[in-house]
Parts: C-alpha cells; sequence; structure tokens
C-alpha cells in the first residue's frame, strides 16, 4: 500500500522548483535549456498510476509553458535531457518519478495584463489612499492579474471544443447537423431564447457562426457524453472528456462571476487545457492521415 511507501507524494512548490532546475542546468552546462526556460511556468501533473521506475512511485508530466517563439527550438534531444534532470532533481522522498515533460505555448499576455495594472493604479493615484486601502486593498489587484490569465485558457479551450463538435458533426450529418443531434427540449429552447434574445440587443455582437455556440460551457459535455458514438474515436473514453469540462466549466462560471481560483484550481485549468488540446490535435491529425478509419 502506498503509506507503506515512506513518500510523502508533495509535489514541491512550482515555482521554486522550475528556479532550482533553472540553476541546476546552468551548473550542469546546460545553457540551451536553461535559456529556454527563462521566463517559463510549469506545472508538475503526478497520477494515480505507478511508474514501476521505483516501487509504490507515482508516473509524473512535467508540462513547461514557454513563450511561442522558443517552441520551434525544442528538440526530442533536449526533451529528452531535460526528461533525466527533471527526475534527477525531484526529491526522492516525493515518490514522484518524472516520466515525462511536455512544452505548450505560454498564453498569458503578462506585458498586457502588467499594463492594465498599472492603468488600474494610475486610475486611484488621486483618489484617498485611504479608503482605496478598505474598498481596493493591494490583495484584490493581485488576485485580478492572477485571474486575467486564465480567462485565455478557459476561452480557448471552451470554443475549440465547440468548433471540433461542430466539425465532427457537420462531417456526419452535414450543415444542419443540430436537428439531429441527440439534444434535450430544455437545450434546444434555450438556443431559441437566446438567439430571440440576442436580436433585441442588437448593439451586441452574435455569438458565433453556429447554434453550437449559444450553449453553456458544460452542455458541450452533455452533447458529446448524448452522442458518443460520433465523438468516441477522439478520446480515451467518455469519463476522461466529461469529467474535464464539467471541472472547467465549474471554474469557468467562478472565473465569469470574479470570484478567486486558488492555485490548485488554477494549474488544473492549464493541464486540462494541454490535454484536452492535444488529444484533439493528435486524433484529428490521426484521421486526416488515415482517412480509412
Amino acid at each position: 500500500m502506498p503509506e507503506m511507501s515512506g513518500f510523502t507524494y508533495q509535489k514541491p512548490e512550482e515555482r521554486t522548483y522550475l528556479k532550482g532546475l533553472v540553476e541546476f542546468l546552468i551548473y550542469k552546462g546546460e545553457k540551451e535549456l536553461a535559456d529556454l526556460l527563462q521566463g517559463a511556468k510549469c506545472i508538475i501533473s503526478p497520477s494515480t498510476a505507478f511508474s514501476h521506475k521505483r516501487w509504490n512511485a507515482y508516473w509524473t508530466t512535467i508540462y513547461f509553458y514557454v513563450p511561442i517563439s522558443r517552441l520551434k527550438s525544442v528538440t526530442q534531444d533536449k526533451i529528452d535531457r531535460l526528461l533525466s534532470i527533471c527526475d534527477e532533481i525531484m526529491p526522492r522522498e516525493n515518490g514522484l518519478d518524472v516520466m515525462h515533460v511536455e512544452f505548450s505555448p505560454l498564453l498569458e499576455p503578462a506585458e498586457t495584463i502588467d499594463e492594465s495594472i498599472v492603468e488600474v493604479e494610475d486610475a486611484t493615484a488621486h483618489l484617498s489612499q485611504e479608503i482605496m486601502a478598505k474598498i481596493l486593498p493591494p490583495d484584490v489587484k493581485q488576485n485580478g492579474r492572477d485571474m486575467a490569465g486564465l480567462y485565455l485558457y478557459l476561452y480557448c479551450v471552451e470554443n475549440s471544443l465547440r468548433l471540433f463538435i461542430d466539425l465532427v458533426a457537420r462531417k456526419n450529418f452535414g450543415e444542419q447537423y443540430l436537428g439531429k443531434l441527440k439534444i434535450s427540449r430544455e437545450t434546444r429552447n434555450r438556443i431559441v431564447q437566446r438567439k430571440a434574445d440576442e436580436k433585441k440587443k442588437r448593439w451586441l455582437p452574435a455569438r458565433g457562426g453556429s447554434d453550437i455556440f449559444y450553449l453553456d460551457f458544460k452542455d458541450l459535455g452533455t452533447i458529446i457524453q448524448n452522442n458518443w458514438e460520433l465523438f468516441s474515436e477522439y478520446f480515451p473514453d467518455l469519463n476522461w472528456i466529461v469529467t474535464k469540462i464539467d471541472e472547467l466549466s465549474d471554474c469557468r462560471n467562478l472565473v465569469a462571476h470574479n470570484s478567486f481560483l486558488e492555485v490548485h484550481q488554477r494549474n488544473m485549468i492549464k493541464v486540462y487545457y494541454t490535454s484536452i488540446l492535444k488529444q484533439l490535435n493528435d486524433t484529428l491529425a490521426s484521421r486526416a492521415h488515415n482517412p480509412s478509419e
């Protein structure tokens, strides 16, 4: 049993781990890898599967987020070297064997967010600092900065799933696919109502070119579940994708209502974002190369 292994199964604080990793890379003479990770972010993602490398140690993936301009310099050789070093510096007592590393683009618009923070500061500079300390304390502004980057992840993954469903449904049913998908009457009525409301408020932009854009995030998971025969070939299993959509939807609702997400929730969004888009990319690419499948 895991509790008899002596492992803590606690992952290190990710910023501290990444800082130590870069310093160790420099020490080892791996300047290229150190430069690649400058200004990057990482997410340490242990699974509940055993690595089979050490008794009762968990298979662990580390996701690195680097500026898009650096992705072209990522080679398999660099990935292999980095994987070895990532595992080397992972504390042994944690029981986390680093078995895989993966690179994704760093999408958080840090410069834009920083500029917005400056604008917020400028806008309140002439106001009573005593009152501002009560109604707009520094932690509120910092939390706002932390949450701003998450919106981009949620926006991208939600609309990627919409376009994916649209793509698969059109392939199977043609342009007028919505009437052929298994969708509840309540959901169909919601689409009709939202389109009617939109016509009354013409100053607002249309949601999208397809009725699929009038559905809520969680509805996308329900469509995939109710029409699993269409989508099963694109995902490992039904629970894999529906669970992720449900959790992302819950986080999306919190962000939409200006609630603050804890670090583990923010990390989960980034991991799910990468996992879902990679899954869709790989399966769609496979179908394109093997259309007979």
